[in-house]
């Protein structure tokens, strides 16, 4: 692969500065968040209704924090069957967080079907229970049953789940009157999507005469969470009914962003109390063999054996910093790229799915991220705007697919690897190394990628990035800087640069 000049007669060239765009607030409404005349307020929304203009937007700035909705322990006496039907007492006692506001398809206004959601917990698992009303259950759409499902054909409730509580990065669980399961790893408020990560949750519905009601659970394992005994998250919900174009939300987010990626709006989830993420080690060995016989009938059999095996392994060293390590990997399990067809001189893209590269893999992204892609479908949720699965995929520096394949196209065997992953304080770091075999005319490769960034202000960060790929006669290097700033709601400034150090490039 011929590698792009990047740098020419200057030590130091700048290969790219992102875009710096500026859009203005339409004139109009403003979005307000006042409860509707003749609809009493719930305890999870003590908010206060501008009476101009200007107060209703003052509102809006303010509503994520006057958004709370108080956890409900679950009694040990007591245990949750998980069915849809929230028939538990305990689902009667807890908080209840409803009064949704439209994004679409008219801003501001409440939702024409009520919704409900309830969060109870106990010290292993945390439980979702809603409660979506619909005047005509019998008009629901379900377009899909399988594992991420598209989220825009049909309807669907979401929640969002701000574990660390920095109002940047949340877990993403969706669901559908049918009981499908769609959930996603959130960084940068959606600017990076990972839906091909598969925590470990299970739901149940159910559909009557005056709703549709779900049941989530979500074992503390799955997610990642700062120690100690008192824990404050962000949370946020939203709803789609398909058939009226309308998507509303607990803690409302505007039509401009219109998605519920964005946790800096989400409201604030209270009362989770000695709740522990567990050991988190999972260890995944395989066997594989073959036992061939040549024998032709003669007096001595001629039989081959051959046999491989390989450990896959996970632990989280602290709540924030997770290790993978494989060896021998075996990825046979992985799920198949989806077929293209290229009538273009340009190589196709196919997303990354292999797990020891998925989870925790946005923080190996660098520069400005997916904007405005991964809103919908399998690629995101909880939007209508930007092209569906848009990617954008002109500026990737490190893109794993490539490890593990040659030239051509043909699977490498990977002998070993490790991975650490996660945050320290306002770092998130990523440390990645695995060793690639000789195959061919491919000699062995060691690839290495290290990546730091340093969350600044209120929703920016700084980065540096670099990568090694160390094979005989022909190493490479990369190094690489990034800014990413985004002010007030509009103003959006990107920078990177970027250099490729390699034999025979000046």
């Amino acid at each position: 692969m011929r590698v792009k000049r990047m740098w020419e007669r200057c030590h130091a060239r700048v290969v790219g500065i992102g875009l710096l765009f500026l859009s203005m607030l339409h004139s109009g409404a403003l979005f307000a968040l006042g409860t509707p005349q003749g609809e009493a307020k719930s305890g999870a929304q003590e908010q206060k209704t501008g009476g101009s203009e200007g107060g209703r937007e003052a509102e809006f700035r303010r509503g994520a924090r006057a958004y709370r909705l108080r956890a409900t322990r679950l009694p040990e006496s007591e245990k949750i069957l998980l069915d849809g039907f929230l028939n538990e007492p305990v689902w009667q006692q807890a908080d209840v967080a409803d009064n949704f506001i439209q994004t679409e398809p008219r801003e501001g206004e409440p939702a024409t079907e009520p919704t409900e959601a309830r969060v109870v917990y106990d010290h292993e698992t945390l439980y979702i229970g809603i409660i979506a009303y619909d005047s005509e259950p019998h008009r629901l759409i379900i377009n899909e049953l399988r594992k991420d499902f598209n989220l825009s054909n049909g309807d669907v409730v979401q929640v969002v789940l701000d574990t660390f509580f920095d109002r940047r990065n949340g877990y993403e669980f969706a669901t559908n009157p049918g009981g499908a399961k769609w959930d996603a790893q959130m960084t940068n408020e959606g600017r990076e999507v990972n839906s091909d990560w598969d925590g470990i949750w299970h739901v149940r519905t159910q559909i009557n005469e005056r709703a549709w009601t779900v049941e989530m659970a979500i074992p503390f394992r799955t997610l990642k969470f700062r120690q100690g005994d008192v824990q404050v998250w962000g949370i946020n919900f939203m709803r789609r009914i398909r058939r009226k174009n309308e998507e509303s939300y607990w803690a409302p987010i505007p039509r401009m962003f219109n998605s519920i990626h964005y946790v800096s709006r989400a409201g604030v989830l209270e009362g989770l109390e000695d709740i522990r993420p567990g050991t988190n080690l999972r260890i995944k060995p395989y066997v594989i063999g073959s036992l061939a016989d040549f024998s032709t009938g003669g007096p001595t059999p001629h039989r081959v054996f051959r046999g491989d095996g390989g450990v896959d392994a996970k632990w989280g060293v602290t709540s924030g910093l997770t290790l993978d390590v494989t060896y021998n990997t075996d990825f046979s399990q992985v799920e198949a790229d989806e077929q293209q067809i290229n009538l273009t001189r340009f190589s196709l893209f196919f997303p990354e799915k292999r797990d020891f590269f998925l989870e925790g893999s946005g923080i190996f992204r660098f520069g400005p991220g997916e904007q405005g892609g991964g809103m919908m479908g399998g690629a995101g949720g909880g939007g209508m705007g930007g092209r569906l699965g848009a990617v954008r995929n002109d500026l990737i520096l490190f893109f794993s697919r490539r490890i593990g394949l040659s030239e051509n196209g043909e699977p490498i065997p990977l002998r070993a690897g490790m991975r650490l992953t996660g945050r320290v304080g306002p770092y998130e770091l990523g440390f990645l190394n695995i060793q690639q075999e000789a195959l061919g005319r491919t000699p062995a490769t060691n690839f290495l990628v290290t990546r730091v960034r340093r969350n600044v202000l209120a929703n920016s960060d700084l980065g540096f990035m670099f990568m090694n790929m160390a094979r005989a006669r022909a190493p490479q290097r990369v190094y690489g800087g990034d800014a990413n700033f985004r002010f007030f709601q509009n103003l959006n400034l990107h920078g990177y640069m970027a250099k490729v150090a390699a034999p025979g490039l000046r």
